[in-house]
């Protein structure tokens, strides 16, 4: 469909002649005989016409000018054959086809240097399958006949024109795939996955299947980019699982991931489908172990078995677990270490340390520490940041006076005293 200049295209256009004219016209009472006369040809094409419904794609359009040169020397046939300021737009009216781009333009376009446009359309998900013609429109301005001869003086003829080309664009059903069913366990320092399905939307099927994940996000160490999925018939869906290692510097936000899939189509032909996507949430980091103290009190003065139980707060099993207790004064500790020889995800074991109070303690909640060396699953070895608990420490018990011997002395006395006086009494 051609469309009409626009009044501002328009005057541009008339500019650019006018310059055109000053500036040749020197060029021409410069360069000696010239007499030259025709006209640019210009023809579109399309290399890869074939887009698939519910997907957003580029369509690359070539132009190519095979200039038509009337008369003139052959030497001199760029000056009537060279396209200027060319602008181009893509119409998809009474098609299914969304075009996403505007008008671009493509500037000058000689005859020996072919020019690419890229286009991005979009494809609904109920587009309809088969061919679709769409028209390329275009508007450019020439110079059709330049004249510079002996005694004469020179001149140029320029014109504009607007043309539009038909492309055929081809709505294919192959296979196409979408991402569903996604589950993350990644949290920030940990190792985790993302699980999900990819599902083939297509109307073909696919075979030997395999899915992509090209993430360049910082802090984000995939330990596998390429998983198999074996063959999807149309309709049909396969599970996958990635596993990636979250660093410690990663934030805990949503992130955006391509998943494109790559597979054999029904002619046993090799294709790729960039457009899947999918949203996976990275957990906030968390402890390694959850560290809880079953005694809390202890008297100034004494010593007491200090009891902490460890609970594995990962999603893996953990070996070789080693918990260390730091004390300061007034607290000092003989027995400081302890060792728990695994612990399943959510598992949990008391560990016992031995703890003393100093008599000069002032009855207050004074700190302990500890941290922890074991292995993940991966047999690494790691340490845990330090863990403070808070142990209360509390004032001796009054002894009541003179004390037990106190007490057993005077009951003593008492009874030798009554006695006494029984034997008085009968005495009398």
């Amino acid at each position: 469909m051609s469309r009409q200049l626009s009044m501002r295209t328009a005057l541009i256009l008339a500019s650019i002649v006018l310059l055109s004219i000053g500036g040749a016209g020197v060029g021409l009472a410069q360069s000696g005989e010239l007499d030259a006369q025709g006209s640019p040809d210009i023809e579109v094409y399309i290399p890869n016409n074939e887009v698939t419904p519910g997907s957003e794609t580029e369509l690359t359009v070539q132009f190519d000018n095979d200039g038509e040169f009337i008369r003139g020397n052959e030497a001199d046939r760029a000056y009537v054959t060279t396209a200027r300021s060319v602008v181009t737009s893509l119409d998809a009216d009474d098609t299914p086809i969304t075009v996403k781009t505007g008008e671009k333009s493509i500037g000058e376009l000689p005859e020996s240097t072919p020019k690419e446009v890229t286009f991005n359309v979009e494809i609904p998900d109920d587009a309809e399958i088969g061919s679709h013609e769409i028209d390329v429109d275009f508007e450019y301005s020439y110079t059709s006949k330049v004249e510079n001869a002996p005694g004469l003086r020179p001149s140029q003829t320029s014109q504009s024109r607007s043309k539009s080309k038909e492309i055929k664009i081809k709505i294919t059903d192959d296979a196409r795939f979408r991402v569903t069913e996604i589950d993350s366990t990644l949290r920030v320092g940990e190792d985790g996955d993302i699980t999900g399905e990819i599902e083939n939307v297509g109307g073909e099927d696919a075979t030997n299947a395999e899915v992509q994940f090209p993430t360049d996000a910082e802090n984000l160490f995939p330990q596998e980019t390429a998983v198999a999925v074996g063959d999807i018939e149309a309709g049909e869906s396969a599970e996958f699982r990635i596993p990636i290692e979250v660093g410690s510097e990663a934030e805990a936000v949503p992130k955006r991931f391509d998943l494109p899939v790559s597979f054999r189509d029904e002619n046993g032909i090799r294709q790729t489908d960039d457009d899947p996507e999918f949203l996976a949430d990275i957990g906030p980091e968390r402890d390694t172990f959850v560290v809880e103290a079953v005694n809390r009190t202890i008297t100034a003065g004494s010593g007491t078995t200090f009891e902490v139980t460890f609970t594995n707060n990962r999603e893996e099993t953990l070996t070789d677990i080693e918990p260390k207790l730091f004390t300061d004064s007034p607290f000092s500790s003989s027995s400081d270490e302890g060792f728990v020889e695994s612990l399943d995800p959510g598992e949990s074991e008391t560990v016992r340390f031995d703890l003393s109070a100093s008599g000069s303690a002032t009855a207050k909640t004074y700190p302990v520490t500890l941290d922890v060396r074991y292995q993940n699953s991966e047999g690494e070895s790691r340490i845990t940041d330090s863990y403070r608990l808070p142990v209360e420490v509390l004032e001796p018990e009054e002894s009541g006076g003179l004390g037990s011997l106190g007490t057993i002395a005077m009951l003593v006395v008492s009874l030798l005293a009554v006695g006494g006086g029984y034997v008085w009494y009968r005495g009398q």
